[in-house]
């Protein structure tokens, strides 16, 4: 065999141990990488609750990072949806006392205003932002007290709501001519300095479920419910209330587009949303008023 020959094999077979060991340096270095993504997934199944696939490039590494320090930095507080149409389970996050209501209407006592305001920072710096804003436009003499201005139906709980319901604050600007109207009455005499307010926004949810109109001006927060307490059980002084109220909406209503609904349980409705009147059940022909 020449010289030529046998250089020829010798490295011919050089390449080949060549190729071998390349082709087994990149089968062990696969290897290594499926192994390190299967450690890198085992130790995420341990750590989370849930199963996160590896990243797929260093790019998606740094931008995942970025948002899960961006939610880490986010307060909290300012994720609560201050419409709170979320239906709660009301009995545990307050402890509440129930009170007896009267024979023929039973209601359920809240628990108090301060403990549902103060259980968010943002629920109470919005609720003073809406103090303000009624301040400044009805003036703070005529704004109700918080804790019946936003007072909710009585049925919250059975409805699996909260007592108390701060409207968004694009419908704020429909509650301010009702409260003049409402201010106007106690002005004047027509309303006694006792009347209270009992509900004013209530979310379509849970207005659906407390039994109120398909087009309730409660959902748009422009109409109060009121009553007078030490009238429930005298329907005499309750009748003089309510025609009182029907002589002012029949001379004066139509200016300030006043809808007035009595109530046999001696509920009234108040808003100034339309200019018209009814009684139990929504019907006109049900108005106890004589004019």
């Amino acid at each position: 065999m020449t010289s030529k020959v046998i250089l020829a094999r010798h490295r011919a077979a050089q390449l080949s141990t060549l190729s071998l060991g390349l082709v087994i340096t990149g089968i062990s270095a696969q290897a290594a990488i499926l192994q390190n993504s299967s450690e890198r997934r085992i130790q995420i199944r341990r750590d989370t609750p849930y199963i996160q696939p590896a990243p797929a490039s260093a790019s998606t590494d740094r931008m995942q990072s970025l948002i899960e320090e961006k939610q880490r930095s986010f307060p909290y507080d300012s994720q609560l949806s201050i419409e709170e149409n979320t239906r709660v389970n009301p009995a545990s996050r307050y402890k509440t006392t129930y009170a007896t209501g009267s024979a023929h209407e039973q209601t359920e006592s809240a628990p108090s205003f301060q403990s549902w305001l103060n259980s968010s920072s943002y629920r109470a710096q919005q609720v003073a932002k809406y103090q303000q804003y009624l301040n400044a436009r009805v003036g703070a003499n005529n704004v109700p007290p918080l804790e019946q201005l936003l007072t909710t139906a009585r049925s919250w709980e059975k409805c699996g709501f909260e007592p108390y319901q701060l409207p968004p604050e694009y419908l704020w600007a429909n509650v301010v001519p009702t409260l003049r109207l409402y201010s106007t009455l106690k002005q004047q005499g027509i309303l006694p300095a006792s009347t209270e307010i009992r509900s004013v926004y209530r979310s379509p949810e849970l207005n659906a479920c407390a039994g109120g109109a398909d087009s309730s001006k409660h959902m748009s927060a422009g109409a109060i419910d009121i009553w007078v307490p030490e009238y429930e059980h005298n329907r005499w002084q309750l009748g003089r209330v309510q025609d009182g109220l029907c002589e002012f909406w029949q001379y004066q209503g139509s200016g300030h587009n006043f809808g007035l609904g009595l109530y046999s349980t001696g509920a009234i409705h108040l808003d100034t949303q339309g200019y018209r009147k009814w009684g139990f059940n929504f019907a006109v022909n049900n108005n106890t008023c004589r004019y």
